[in-house]
């Protein structure tokens, strides 16, 4: 807790007790509440094992607990692969390759990292949806295009549906972004803020759809992906979006060349950073040693991974 909320609470609970205890009552009614909804909307759900319950009261949703997980990888073979793809005149790309990974990636401990935490109980998620920003006002705009079952997902699938979004966002045609930015134009700093504050408590805590404004339930997924490669970064790491409320976001960085050790001998290989923002409450070290392994193996094997 910040000495925002320290101060606040103290406020309350000495003006109770010193002018009028009736503040106090609505300060623990709001608190019961907050727990009736938990019970109506999650009536079967646990607040987990101990040490869940631990991580929970450590960290509050990111601004806080993050893990930085920067991964290098060896790109040889997926180089090979997008190679052989583009002569088919395919349109994959390395980024598409990297959402179906992270989706492996969650997939391998998916019982335990797969959902989110609300009103302090983990509720998991029925699908691995992930998030790709794609640049569509030259750096004025950004669209949150959600693949869905990106784990059962081709390659070409990611990259048809991301291309198609996109294109659509561009020409201002995807009804979806526009309903999500056409408010922010018209609204000062403040008062977003604070209907960002309530539709992401309406559509990640409670699960409700809000329609006028283009926010389905859970709209983001469990990750993110961004790619900024292009932009000449190369060992970027991206911050959490709090709205967005992901367990993680995962960077693309620029793909250059470098010199690794194979079999003993120095050769020059392309390589790229595929750097992570973790949330602590969902993983560890040992749930992250678990996903790397998954992560070097579809870039090592990319075409085991290319169909559904």
């Amino acid at each position: 807790m910040t000495i925002v909320n320290n101060a606040f609470i103290a406020s309350v609970l000495i003006y109770s007790f010193f002018y009028d205890c009736r503040l106090l009552y609505i300060f623990i009614g709001i608190i019961v509440i907050y727990q009736v909804l938990s019970y109506l909307f999650y009536p079967n759900v646990s607040y987990g094992s101990g040490r869940r319950r631990l991580s929970q009261a450590l960290w509050s949703p990111p601004t806080e607990g993050v893990i930085h997980n920067l991964v290098e990888i060896d790109l040889t073979n997926t180089m090979k692969y997008l190679s052989t793809q583009q002569a088919k005149d395919s349109r994959v790309t390395l980024t598409h390759v990297c959402i179906r990974a992270i989706a492996e990636c969650i997939n391998a401990s998916r019982k335990k990292i797969c959902g989110k935490i609300v009103f302090g109980k983990f509720v998991e998620f029925p699908t691995i949806d992930i998030s790709c920003l794609v640049n569509i006002g030259e750096g004025d705009d950004l669209a949150a295009l959600l693949v869905q079952n990106a784990d059962k997902k081709s390659f070409e699938d990611i990259a048809e549906y991301i291309n198609g979004k996109a294109k659509l966002a561009k020409q201002g045609k995807d009804e979806e972004h526009q309903q999500r930015s056409g408010l922010l134009k018209y609204l000062p700093p403040f008062v977003i803020g604070l209907l960002i504050q309530v539709t992401s408590f309406l559509t990640y805590n409670l699960g409700i759809t809000i329609k006028a404004l283009g926010l389905k339930k859970d709209c983001f997924g469990v990750a993110t992906v961004t790619s900024i490669g292009t932009l000449g970064f190369r060992n970027v790491i991206a911050p959490f979006t709090p709205m967005m409320r992901n367990l993680l976001i995962v960077t693309v960085n620029q793909i250059v060349d470098k010199a690794l050790v194979k079999d003993g001998k120095i050769v020059i290989a392309p390589t790229f950073q595929l750097n992570f923002c973790t949330d602590h409450r969902f993983l560890d070290g040992g749930a992250i040693v678990k996903s790397n392994k998954v992560l070097y193996d579809v870039f090592e094997n990319p075409d085991k991974y290319a169909r559904k």
